[in-house]
């Protein structure tokens, strides 16, 4: 089964109902940016459902009170919400317990994590739905890039639910799809195009052919 593609939106709330009207035929998920969250609140979800039909997903880092955080992005609206995997087990479970409750699913975001493949193990254990293997936004300026890790997680977890940001394009996707990620998280690359739906279309183009 191909890839679905997530579009991150992290603009302020205009811009991003301008980027996602655009882009919709070609995204499966629509995230609601940790800094989109952050100018907006989770009311941000609402406004989004309302152009979009499919998952949305709500980007909230969580790091502690798992169920109460992730419980207000599911009752805003969220079909998955992201939890950090370098915190406490016990914010985990009360993430994903919340997730049960609300027929939500939880994404684990592996930044910073100094062994991915045993954290891994715990985190799948733990009932995390997706791992996430991240750079972050302020490594991607000094060249950094998830492939790496991707492909250790790959061939230490050959049937692993595994997403994949940070800075991808349609330069470096095909070999990201080489490890065979379920979910292919993009921003900039659609974002700052001058044509977002061209953007998006060529990158789900990619993921369909990919072979």
């Amino acid at each position: 089964m191909p890839a679905q593609l997530q579009l991150a939106l992290d603009g302020d709330l205009s811009n991003a109902l301008h980027i996602l009207k655009a882009a919709a035929p070609h995204i499966d998920i629509v995230e609601a940016g940790t800094p989109l969250i952050y100018r907006e609140g989770v009311r941000a979800l609402a406004a989004l459902r309302q152009h979009f039909a499919g998952q949305l997903l709500a980007d909230l880092k969580i790091m502690d009170a798992g169920a109460e955080e992730s419980g207000i992005g599911f009752a805003a609206g969220a079909d998955w919400v992201t939890v950090l995997a370098v915190t406490q087990n016990r914010t985990i479970s009360g993430a994903v317990q919340a997730a049960r409750d609300s027929s939500g699913r939880v994404m684990a975001d592996m930044m910073q994590v100094s062994d991915p493949v045993s954290r891994a193990h715990e985190l799948l254990a733990l009932g995390c739905d997706m791992l996430c293997v991240h750079t972050a936004f302020d490594q991607q300026s000094t060249g950094g890039s998830p492939l790496e890790t991707l492909r250790r997680l790959r061939e230490a977890l050959p049937n692993a639910p595994l997403a994949v940001a940070g800075g991808i394009s349609s330069d470096n996707l095909s070999a990201l799809l080489a490890y065979r990620p379920q979910i292919v998280v993009v921003g900039g690359a659609i974002t700052r195009h001058a044509s977002p739906a061209t953007a998006a279309q060529t990158l789900q183009n990619i993921i369909r052919n990919f072979e």
